[in-house]
């Protein structure tokens, strides 16, 4: 779906972080963004089923629930290379209540001095928390720079963590 110049557009959802918005043009999701950041998107109040269905399900993510699951389709459409698809698709794999060590996703996806790449890529990542790279950790187990900060990055590891371990 799009405006009526034809270009993407977004929707917002609520969070406890503040509002996070999709973007999607047709029937693709173009780009997630995290609570507090703007769009660059024009905002809609009409978007497809999926969409909606999707943004009421990162809405419950963000209280506390579990976060959506990833469509093969979109791991398939976000690498630009090879080894970032590679990327991106064992980062979706991390389960909830779970993190990795970008040596360790590196060497997941048969590049192990490529720790680097994992985090270029992660840099890069439009699907966040879709593809969930707060589960990522530095060698030594602290955490390393997330879109949304620090403190947002620790509470969805602690959330998540909360709702496995219960």
């Amino acid at each position: 779906m799009t405006d009526s110049t034809g270009e993407a557009v977004a929707i917002v959802y609520p969070t406890s972080f503040g509002e996070g918005w999709l973007a999607f043009a047709g029937e693709g999701l173009i780009e997630l963004g995290l609570p507090g950041a703007a769009s660059p998107y024009p905002l809609s109040r009409k978007a497809p089923d999926w969409i909606t269905q999707l943004a009421a399900g990162l809405t419950g993510y963000w209280r506390g629930g579990e976060l959506p699951a990833v469509a093969d389709t979109l791991l398939q459409s976000v690498g630009r290379t090879p080894l970032t698809d590679a990327i991106y698709r064992r980062v979706a794999a991390i389960p909830a209540g779970r993190t990795m060590t970008y040596g360790e996703v590196a060497a997941a996806v048969g590049r192990p001095r490529a720790a680097r790449a994992v985090g270029a890529a992660m840099a890069a990542n439009h699907f966040a928390p879709l593809i969930p790279c707060h589960r990522l950790v530095g060698s030594d187990g602290s955490l390393r720079g997330y879109a949304g900060g620090l403190d947002m990055k620790r509470y969805l590891i602690a959330m998540e963590a909360a709702l496995v371990h219960g």
